[in-house]
C-alpha cells in the first residue's frame, strides 16, 4: 500500500436571482460514482491556491475572471482519504482541497467533457440534497450565509451549533 498527499483547489459558485441564490454545481465524471461537486482540481507547479481555483474554474465551466465576482473573506477547506489503483498498486490518497467563494455574472456554462456529464444551478436547499458527505454540505451553507444568501441558522449544524 502507498500513500500520497494532493492539494487541490476549487470555487463554490453562485449566481443572484429574484428569488435567491442558486449555486452551480456539477456531477463529476471522474468519481466511480456519480457525484455532484464544486469545479476543483490539482494545483500545478509555481501556482497559487486561488490561481488553482480559478484556472479550474476556467477549464471545468467556461467561466473566466471576468465572469465572476469573488466574493471576499471567504476560504474553507476540507480534508478526505480515498483508495486508488494506481498501475496495480493501491494507493491511499489524502486530499486537502480549499475553496473559494464567487459570485457568477452569468448563468452561461461550458462543461468539460472529460471532467462533468452535467451541470445544473440549484436552489440552496436542493443543493444541499445533492451534495454526498457533509463536510462539503457544511461549506456550502458556510458559503451561502457569507455571500448573504441564507441566515445563520440554515448554514447546518456545524454551524449553528458555534
Amino acid at each position: 500500500m502507498r500513500y500520497r498527499n494532493d492539494v487541490s483547489a476549487g470555487v463554490i459558485i453562485l449566481h443572484r436571482e429574484a428569488d435567491g441564490c442558486r449555486f452551480l454545481l456539477l456531477r463529476s465524471k471522474l468519481t466511480k460514482r456519480p457525484l455532484w461537486e464544486f469545479p476543483k482540481g490539482g494545483v500545478n507547479k509555481g501556482e497559487t491556491l486561488l490561481e488553482t481555483a480559478l484556472r479550474e474554474l476556467r477549464e471545468e465551466t467556461g467561466l473566466g475572471e471576468s465572469d465572476v465576482r469573488l466574493v471576499e473573506g471567504f476560504e474553507g477547506r476540507e480534508e478526505y482519504r480515498f483508495v486508488t489503483d494506481e498501475d496495480g498498486d493501491q494507493t491511499t490518497i489524502r486530499k486537502r482541497v480549499t475553496y473559494y467563494l464567487a459570485e457568477a455574472l452569468t448563468k452561461e456554462i461550458v462543461i468539460a467533457p472529460g471532467e462533468a456529464t452535467h451541470f445544473a444551478w440549484f436552489a440552496l436547499e436542493e443543493a444541499r440534497r445533492k451534495v454526498r458527505y457533509a463536510a462539503r454540505r457544511d461549506l456550502l451553507g458556510r458559503a451561502a450565509v457569507h455571500a448573504g444568501c441564507a441566515p445563520a441558522e440554515s448554514a447546518g449544524d456545524e454551524l449553528a451549533q458555534s
